[in-house]
C-alpha cells in the first residue's frame, strides 16, 4: 500500500516541474515559481529544488533557505554544488569555485568543467579557464558553447589564430551559431580586416545593440 501511495505523489510532483520548467521558459516566473514550490511540497525532489532556486534568483528574491535545504537533503550529488556554484558567483568567486570543484570531485561532467572555465575566465585566471574548457572538449566535442567559451579565452591570452580555429570549428557544428560569428568579426576588426568581419556580421539575423555597434565599426 505504501508503495502505491508514493508513485501517484511522484507522477504529480514530476507533473508540477514540468508545468514550472515550460513556464519558466516563457517568461513567466510567478507562476512558475508556485509551480516549483508545489512539486516541493508533494516530494522533495532535486530538480524542483535546483528550478526553484533558480527561479527565485532570477526574481531577485532570497534564496537562501532552499540552498541550505538542498545542501542538507542532497549532500552527495554534485547537482548540489553546482546549484551552489551558480548562486555564489555574484558575492564571492572563490567560494563559487570550491562548490564547482566539489562537484567536479564527486563526478567529472563537462558541464561542470565548462561552468570552471567560465568562472575562471571572468576572474581572468586564463590559463587555467583554458585547461577547464579543453576538459571539458575532450569530453563533449560538439557543444558549440565549449568552443566558443575557447574562443574567447584564447582572445584574452592574444592567441587570435588559435581563437579563430575554434570559431570555425563551433561553425563548422552549426554554422549559424552567433557567439562564433561575434568572436570572429571581432577578431577580424581587430586584424584590420573589415570586410571579413562584415561578412560574419551579416550572417547574424537577429541584430541587437551590440551587432549594430560591430557593423557600424565594420562599415566606417
Amino acid at each position: 500500500m505504501g508503495e502505491d501511495r508514493v508513485l501517484p505523489s511522484l507522477s504529480k510532483s514530476t507533473d508540477e516541474y514540468m508545468a514550472a520548467s515550460e513556464l519558466l521558459e516563457d517568461g513567466l516566473l510567478e507562476e512558475a515559481e508556485k509551480h516549483a514550490r508545489k512539486s516541493i511540497e508533494i516530494k522533495k525532489n532535486i530538480d524542483a529544488l535546483i528550478l526553484l532556486i533558480d527561479i527565485l534568483e532570477r526574481q531577485g528574491k532570497d534564496s537562501s533557505d532552499f540552498l541550505k535545504m538542498l545542501q542538507d537533503e542532497y549532500p552527495a550529488n554534485p547537482d548540489t554544488y553546482r546549484r551552489l556554484s551558480l548562486s555564489s558567483l555574484k558575492s564571492n568567486k572563490e567560494e563559487a569555485l570550491s562548490y564547482i570543484n566539489r562537484a567536479i570531485t564527486l563526478m567529472k561532467k563537462p558541464i561542470y568543467y565548462f561552468d570552471k572555465a567560465g568562472l575562471l575566465y571572468s576572474m581572468e585566471r586564463y590559463a587555467e579557464a583554458l585547461a577547464s574548457i579543453d576538459m571539458a572538449i575532450r569530453m563533449e566535442n560538439r557543444n558549440t558553447s565549449f568552443w566558443d567559451l575557447r574562443a574567447e579565452i584564447l582572445m584574452k591570452m592574444q592567441r587570435m589564430n588559435d581563437a579563430k580555429e575554434s570559431c570555425d570549428i563551433s561553425l563548422k557544428i552549426n554554422q549559424r551559431d552567433r557567439r562564433a560569428l561575434v568572436i570572429l568579426s571581432k577578431i577580424y576588426l581587430i586584424s584590420g580586416d573589415k570586410e571579413k568581419a562584415r561578412e560574419m556580421l551579416l550572417r547574424i539575423e537577429d541584430r541587437d545593440e551590440e551587432i549594430k555597434k560591430l557593423l557600424d565599426e565594420a562599415i566606417s
